[in-house]
């Protein structure tokens, strides 16, 4: 494909933005890098009543910390004078005219074809109206504060059907006279969806048009205006729909189709990304790279990914595939970058904050730090000052082969590693024992040298020699005096990670 390739991700701001709107902004991101070409972020706000800059704002910020960069910015809200531009066009080429029927009238109309189990279709009556009737009926919507709608007309047209090339789908034909007229322009002079979504295609130059297959339906009315405008019209692209594992559609009052779901879990930017991207066999799959379907960025993402691969039938969306991709990508990602995102993407944010999530150990236990009166909480920033930059590296780096999320990951750093108080122990002989044979070994840097895994392991077999402890029962008397749980990672890691200071402390009875 040429350099001039530009695509659009249009949400409109009646809402949050979900993790299946997510999935189009990806695609249409991936798209344009692959051909080196445009991504430009459109607010469909024509919906006065509903839309709020709020959700704007959301929505845009969404974008931003899943890190998927567009090039330009548009709000509709502010292109009436563009839309009123190409309407006087059609105006001009006689493809338009004027509906005065109120919508109390076209509501009886739809309910009649419900009856009578038919699809709607506009019956046309006002393109035949003479002078007086039209003027009779102005009158009486100017009386209820309103003007006649601008509607398109399909006979000047003269269209039986619409045929266009999906990238997803293939071939697609709709018949023409199931369309009706449609609306441009209503009566209280808000210009409608496909409109004003067509029109900004056309002048902002967008190629390709990547959305759900939802919208499929309005292509042939959009394919339509192009021909009476007299454009080229843009390739489109109708990917499927997320569905969750019971087959149902995820839609915005799921809870696990909500964005802030996975962000307080823990996931990160990339692996929602990942996992989303694989969604749908959307990629070239004969590179023993890409054997297990992880990426390692979005350069590599774009590379293998192919538009016209997608599956037309309905992608699964399961959280615990999801989980698996988030894993990997934990053990991938350099801990640097790990760091700068736990910081950043999580704390910072207060997406996830230690008091959320545990209510026992580091606000009553750090006393130095005023918690209740701070914002947010920066555990990396706390955790680093406790035990220094390259200290907190080898821990972190620990954690993130360890466990799946990063709220996972935080929670052990501040139920394990800067908890200043006591856990429980199972045996006060055992915890006296590890105390006297612990605090006089030598070292407390994480080296070989120095308090490391052999050297804790050669007293624990001691204790056990000299004093007829079961070598299990030490182990999880240790474990239970260092993390308060009886269960999770090489305890003889975590012990050499906390430094042999902090282990005495929490082994003093």
């Amino acid at each position: 494909m040429n350099n001039n390739i530009r695509v659009r991700f249009a949400p409109s701001p009646t809402g949050h933005l979900h993790i299946g709107g997510l999935r189009t902004a990806l695609f249409n991101y991936l798209f344009a890098k692959k051909n080196n070409g445009k991504l430009i972020l459109r607010i469909d706000d024509t919906d006065i009543t509903r839309s709020k800059k709020e959700y704007e704002d959301l929505i845009i910020s969404d974008i931003k910390w899943f890190d998927i960069k567009y090039d330009e910015f548009y709000r509709q809200s502010e292109r009436k004078d563009i839309y009123e531009k190409y309407l006087k066009i059609l105006e001009e080429k006689g493809y338009v005219y004027e509906c005065f029927c109120t919508e109390e009238e076209l509501l009886r109309s739809k309910e009649l074809s419900i009856n009578l189990k038919k699809p709607y279709i506009y019956n046309g009556r006002c393109l035949h109206l003479n002078g007086a009737e039209k003027e009779n009926l102005r009158k009486k919507l100017a009386d209820a504060g309103l003007v006649p709608s601008i509607r398109l007309n399909m006979l000047k047209l003269g269209c039986e059907q619409v045929e266009f090339e999906d990238m997803v789908h293939g071939k697609v034909v709709f018949n023409v006279k199931l369309l009706g007229d449609f609306v441009l322009k209503t009566s209280d002079n808000r210009f409608t969806y496909n409109f004003a979504s067509i029109v900004d295609d056309i002048d902002l130059g967008i190629t390709h048009i990547i959305r759900g297959e939802d919208h499929i339906s309005n292509t042939p009315r959009q394919i339509l205006l192009c021909r009476a405008l007299g454009t080229g019209c843009p390739m489109f692209a109708h990917i499927s729909l997320l569905y969750g594992k019971d087959g149902k559609l995820m839609s915005k009052r799921d809870f696990n189709a909500n964005l802030e779901h996975y962000k307080k879990e823990g996931y990160l930017p990339q692996a929602v990304l990942n996992y989303l991207a694989i969604t749908g066999n959307t990629f070239i799959v004969n590179d023993e790279r890409f054997s297990d379907e992880i990426f390692t960025s979005f350069d590599e993402m774009a590379h293998y990914f192919d538009i016209k691969r997608t599956k037309s039938s309905g992608a699964i969306f399961s959280e615990e595939k999801l989980k698996f991709v988030n894993e990997k990508w934990l053990q991938q990602l350099n801990t640097d970058d790990l760091i700068y995102a736990i910081k950043e993407k999580f704390i910072l944010t207060d997406y996830i904050n230690v008091s959320d999530i545990n209510s026992i150990n580091i606000s009553s236990s750090i006393n130095n730090t005023d918690i209740e009166s701070a914002e947010i909480f920066d555990v990396i920033d706390y955790a680093e000052k406790e035990y220094g930059k390259e200290r907190l590296r080898c821990i972190i780096d620990f954690l993130k082969n360890e466990y799946k999320t990063v709220k996972e990951i935080i929670l052990e750093l501040d139920n394990v590693f800067l908890y200043k108080g006591k856990y429980n122990y199972f045996d006060k002989d055992i915890t006296e024992l590890l105390f006297e044979n612990l605090k006089e070994t030598t070292g407390n840097k994480p080296e070989a040298s120095g308090f490391n895994e052999i050297l804790i392991k050669n007293a624990i077999q001691k204790i056990s020699k000299e004093n007829k402890k079961n070598i299990k029962d030490i182990y999880e008397n240790l474990r239970m005096a260092l993390t308060g749980k009886t269960n999770g990672p090489s305890i003889l890691k975590i012990a050499v990670l906390l430094g042999k200071e902090r282990v005495i402390s929490k082994l003093t009875i």
